[in-house]
């Protein structure tokens, strides 16, 4: 018995609750939007596209987040979307008041829930509902988790390999300072150099990188936004997180470099997705990839403190 809420039905959002219905562990779904019948009428289109698959799930639809309780799981998928010419960290003043909301008006109701942000820049977000919730829940965000499908995706496509024989990350920050971590990178679980010399194929790294951050620009650009991909790829941790499965993805998760984030901020170091945490793998990373991925977080941090400061 799950009950996950999902707050804004969007784009994102609501291609979210669209996968969670035939997501069998699911057995209630609250939908929230602020818009009026948004969520009720995205309900009755959940409704019907379940009816003639023989299970049921309860749907519940509501205006104000205040009304979700006893959810094992929020999704905080509201917020303004990005268009072509902008930076996800430009939306964050505008959107941190809308996560802040969400969560304080969420903790009274729904006291053992789990979030999980979606929101961007969703880091400095993730970062901002921790905060909200005055580091007493368990929080995470979707950090680099679509970066990495794209990054297995670019690497099939050049390689012409099965995308199910690519195993690859991608860590620090969803957007500017996403860091490919080559030194994860294994074809058939051998290490991509071996791959390589072997079969005598190359490999762009840069046409890769370049296709990893800048693919999204051009979807919003013919589609509007992005839908499928974020929803396929978030669908996945909430999977891992609620059954307890302990693959390994990229998330984005609290750490802290003394160095460069004077406070705990959100960025993705690959890790095990369960109830627990830990391990990462940290050690297993190259040194530039390790510093790559403390820039990062340096970069999400000044983020986030611009939309803290942005609110008052």
């Amino acid at each position: 018995m799950v009950h996950i809420a999902v707050a804004g039905t969007g784009r994102v959002g609501g291609e979210v609750a669209f996968s969670l219905i035939f997501e069998r562990y699911v057995t209630e779904l609250s939908l929230v939007d602020k818009a009026p019948n948004v969520a009720e009428m995205t309900k009755e289109e959940l409704c019907h596209a379940i009816a003639s698959h023989g299970f049921d799930i309860k749907i519940n639809a509501y205006d104000d987040a205040k009304q979700v309780k006893d959810a094992d799981l929020i999704v905080i998928a509201a917020g303004f979307p990005r268009t072509p010419e902008m930076s996800r960290r430009d939306l964050a003043t505008k959107n941190a008041g809308i996560v802040k909301s969400i969560v304080e008006n969420t903790l009274e109701n729904n006291p053992e829930a789990w979030y999980f942000v979606i929101t961007n820049p969703v880091d400095a977000m993730t970062t901002l509902a921790n905060n909200a919730a005055d580091y007493k829940r368990q929080i995470i965000g979707t950090g680099t988790c679509l970066e990495t499908s794209r990054f297995r995706t670019i690497i099939s496509r050049e390689l012409n390999v099965p995308i199910g024989t690519v195993e690859a990350y991608v860590g620090g920050e969803h957007g500017e300072a996403a860091v490919p971590l080559w030194s994860l990178v294994k074809i058939n679980g051998e290490p991509l150099e071996n791959y390589l010399r072997k079969t005598s194929k190359t490999l762009d790294k840069a046409q890769c990188e370049n296709y990893v951050k800048e693919v999204s620009r051009e979807i919003i650009r013919v589609l509007g936004g992005t839908r499928y991909g974020p929803a396929g790829s978030f669908i996945e941790i909430i999977r891992g997180l609620v059954l307890n499965t302990g693959k390994v993805m990229s998330y984005s998760r609290q750490t802290q470099f003394k160095k460069n984030t004077p406070e705990p901020v959100y960025v993705t170091v690959p890790a095990r997705i369960a109830k627990s945490l830990r391990p990462d793998l940290w050690d297993m990373l190259s040194e530039p990839e390790k510093k790559a991925i403390e820039d990062a977080a340096g970069a999400i941090y000044k983020t986030y403190r611009e939309a803290v400061e942005g609110q008052h």
